[in-house]
């Protein structure tokens, strides 16, 4: 018996990645997470006759609602004290601009929507916020549901990311989970 294919994108952002992975498995159901409000309209009208469900939510330890700090497309955050990459000035956070997003509790939602019946893939690129995703899935086995993890990592962006964090956290995720850092 072939398991169903599900793919769920943390940090969907244009959706290339979910387009890439759906003509690979065009099969599979998906869900694409995007916080900012722009983006997830544009995932919504690419993705409208495709069954791709968009949330405009953020990939985060708790459902709420939460300040998400708005800079280049692909750097915005949820976190605090993003470093400056002083070679790449379009990628500066500024964090006296921000929007309020509603965020979701990932855990919750991969344990109350899913059983070990499907095989998830899931890619994870939300700027910094990762580790804390990652330790509450594991916190509460939810990353057990996952069977493949694409992540981007931010621990050399965010002073609160220590080194030992990071290592604990990819190794601890890897024993669990076929984890592969994305880019």
């Amino acid at each position: 018996m072939t398991l169903r294919q599900i793919y769920i994108d943390l940090g969907a952002n244009v959706g290339d990645t979910i387009e890439s992975y759906r003509q690979k498995n065009p099969d599979a159901f998906v869900y694409g997470f995007e916080p900012n409000p722009r983006l997830a309209q544009q995932l919504r009208a690419r993705f409208s006759d495709s069954g791709v469900i968009i949330f405009e939510k953020a990939a985060w330890i708790l459902d709420g609602i939460r300040s998400f700090y708005l800079g280049h497309d692909l750097s915005s955050t949820l976190i605090d004290g993003k470093r400056p990459m002083p070679d790449y000035p379009e990628f500066e956070i500024t964090y006296q601009e921000h929007v309020l997003v509603e965020t979701i509790d990932i855990a919750r939602w991969l344990l109350e929507t899913f059983t070990k019946d499907v095989r998830i893939t899931m890619k994870i690129d939300i700027e910094g916020a990762e580790y804390k995703l990652l330790q509450r899935m594991l916190d509460t086995d939810a990353v057990d549901l996952v069977d493949e993890i694409y992540c981007e990592f931010h621990h050399d962006r965010f002073p609160s990311v220590t080194a030992e964090t990071h290592q604990r956290i990819v190794t601890e995720i890897g024993l669990r989970s076929a984890l592969k850092q994305w880019r």
